[in-house]
């Protein structure tokens, strides 16, 4: 004769099998999916790095003249804020605009005439420079306005602590631009056109 505890393990019916976790949560699937992410994440970086070597290598390079700024904010720690003289020109072009023309957040590109020293002169603003003929000094820059203030590729200059003294002889920023217009800051220069080099 059965106990009533044997009858109750008789009679319980049996436990369903533990199912598997989906496919998503199994430990595997999360290793691949980080090492995927990485594996994106270095591509993008070696593809923009790519980018910026060759920019450097087959951009031509114009000298942009500084334009006095706010002794105040001139030197931040280690970086040095910017501004360029023909940001005048670009505002007074667009102020001679129509109305409609003129946007307070707007971009364009701005045609450069180089001299021998390969500073660049205002010329004129043009919509598209790729149907623009270009005369064999003169390059197109992209610029943008925010906030009322014209923009190139960037308004500071970043230097290594310690060498802040040396740039505050610079006269010019130094700029390589690709074929899109994009001008990139490699480095500043003093008023013999030549780069400042700290030691």
């Amino acid at each position: 004769m059965k106990t009533e505890r044997q009858a109750a393990h008789v009679d319980a019916p049996p436990k369903p099998p533990r199912r598997p976790d989906p496919f998503w949560q199994r430990r595997s699937v999360n290793i691949g999916i980080a090492l995927l992410g990485l594996v994106i994440i270095l591509a993008l970086m070696n593809t923009t790095i790519a980018k910026y070597e060759l920019h450097l290598a087959t951009g031509d390079t114009v000298l942009l003249e500084l334009a006095p700024v706010d002794p105040r904010g001139f030197m931040q720690g280690d970086y040095m804020a910017l501004s360029f003289a023909i940001d005048d020109d670009i505002r007074e072009a667009l102020g001679k605009q129509s109305d409609d023309l003129y946007l307070e957040n707007t971009e364009g590109k701005v045609i450069v005439s180089k001299d021998r020293h390969d500073v660049g002169h205002f010329a004129r603003l043009v919509n598209n420079s790729d149907a623009e003929k270009l005369a064999d000094n003169e390059l197109a820059l992209y610029y943008r306005v925010r906030n009322g203030q014209v923009k190139f590729a960037t308004n500071a200059f970043f230097f290594q602590e310690g060498h802040g003294e040396a740039y505050e002889e610079a006269e010019f920023g130094i700029f390589r631009v690709n074929d899109k217009g994009e001008p990139l800051l490699t480095g500043l220069a003093g008023d013999d056109f030549e780069v400042i080099a700290p030691e």
